[in-house]
């Protein structure tokens, strides 16, 4: 027997007012809106740090669960007849304190400092509000969070707003001495 059998995500999830991706900016939220236990769910970030030994690797699981919420009942580029061929990713990029790259876009509001980070002697300022996208049909664009795919450029950019600490936590809590030392958005 052949079935031919299509998804058709529930927007209607996504667009009721308390599952809206503007309304979570905690990973305790994201746990609620996917009808998760965040109780076990800390359990299990616990057990992955002790286990694997890697903060790193508790960050990517986190991420995953954030991203679900986030993107929950949007059509990402590559379902059936996608509407946006673009996927977005958060950009977070990390910059030496005394930094003048991405002045303009501090400066003008289009990114945010959204954190502090030091690994060994070395200061570093975490910006948010960033995004970089590519076209579904070509391929990946290469990034380190391109695993982190946003249905929008708007959810892409929440997601770097209020999880990108989470996501440098993901790139670089397994370096010695890696350390936040401010979370704006405290998440």
């Amino acid at each position: 027997m052949e079935r031919d059998i299509t998804i058709i995500p529930d927007n209607t999830l996504h667009n009721s007012e308390n599952k809206s991706f503007k309304n979570i900016k905690t990973f305790k939220k994201a746990c609620e809106v996917l009808d998760i236990n965040y109780n076990d769910v800390n359990s299990v970030i616990e057990d992955i740090i002790k286990f694997s030994n890697s903060k790193s690797a508790a960050a990517m699981f986190k991420l995953s669960i954030i991203r679900r919420a986030l993107n929950l009942g949007q059509d990402l580029p590559f379902t059936k007849n996608s509407k946006n061929p673009c996927i977005y990713y958060p950009y977070n990029p990390c910059v030496n304190k005394n930094s003048t790259l991405y002045k303009g876009q501090l400066n003008s509001g289009k990114m945010e400092i959204i954190g502090k980070i030091k690994v060994g002697k070395t200061e570093c300022n975490i910006l948010g509000d960033g995004t970089t996208c590519c076209y579904a049909n070509l391929g990946f664009y290469g990034t380190h969070d391109e695993l982190l795919g946003c249905a929008s450029k708007e959810i892409a950019e929440h997601f770097s707003k209020y999880f990108g600490m989470t996501i440098t936590e993901a790139k670089y809590s397994n370096l010695e001495d890696f350390k936040i030392i401010t979370n704006y958005y405290k998440n």
